[in-house]
């Protein structure tokens, strides 16, 4: 392949990369921020069931898996946009967002367990409705962590991605450093909650800036796109 098919490609990529960002930023928000995907506490049951409304928690799944679908599509992108830079380096960071594809997908379905469980006849012949609650509290026990632990993959994989896109000086380094602060406290967090007891909530505030970074490039990139150096050199 020549080197102008080969920046075409590129070029094409990193805005398909930018525009994953946004469907998956957008995605995470309006599932985090704009519907209720919370359980109804056991005294409201017999009023609005197990969800407090089923239907947007239905919706909230749906907005999972539209998202991780958006950074499978971004991951591939960003492969091969920076497989040019530094072809190792571009496999690594791959591996480490399938790794966090793979477990935030596994969470995803222990949200689609708890629909299951909370439709399942059978269950109701075998427990009373405070039991089932109480089994779809212990199975949503496992998304938060699931969550949290595919983070620090995420922050490798964000970390050498827009050190590349530095190193390359494809995008502007103001964004490239945003970026790479952004990665660095997605592994910061998870790691301090597993080693400090009693945590405080608040802590989880410097990654909100992330959100708007992963917004922000999201639209940068599909708008403005990468600029490739004329004396760029490919990595190996």
């Amino acid at each position: 392949m020549n080197t102008k098919t080969t920046q075409n490609l590129q070029y094409f990529y990193a805005k398909l990369a930018g525009l994953s960002y946004i469907l998956f930023t957008v995605a995470g928000l309006i599932k985090n921020f704009f519907l209720n995907t919370q359980l109804s506490a056991v005294s409201a049951i017999p009023i609005n069931g197990l969800f407090e409304n089923e239907l947007q928690f239905r919706l909230g799944i749906f907005a999972e898996i539209f998202m991780f679908v958006a950074v499978t599509l971004a991951s591939i992108s960003f492969f091969i946009v920076l497989k040019p830079v530094n072809a190792r380096l571009a496999k690594t960071t791959l591996c480490f967002r399938l790794v966090e594809i793979i477990i935030g997908s596994v969470a995803v379905v222990f949200s689609m367990t708890m629909l299951a469980i909370s439709n399942k006849v059978y269950l109701s012949e075998m427990f009373n409705v405070e039991q089932i609650h109480t089994l779809i509290v212990i199975t949503s026990s496992v998304i938060v962590p699931a969550y949290e632990y595919s983070w620090i993959f995420m922050g490798v994989a964000g970390i050498i991605t827009f050190y590349l896109l530095f190193r390359a000086r494809y995008i502007p380094t103001f964004w490239a450093i945003w970026g790479v602060i952004t990665y660095t406290s997605l592994i910061l967090y998870p790691v301090a909650k597993l080693t400090i007891a009693d945590l405080p909530r608040e802590v989880m505030y410097i990654m909100f800036p992330g959100a708007l970074f992963e917004l922000g490039v999201g639209i940068w990139l599909l708008t403005k796109g990468i600029r490739i150096p004329e004396n760029s050199n490919n990595g190996s």
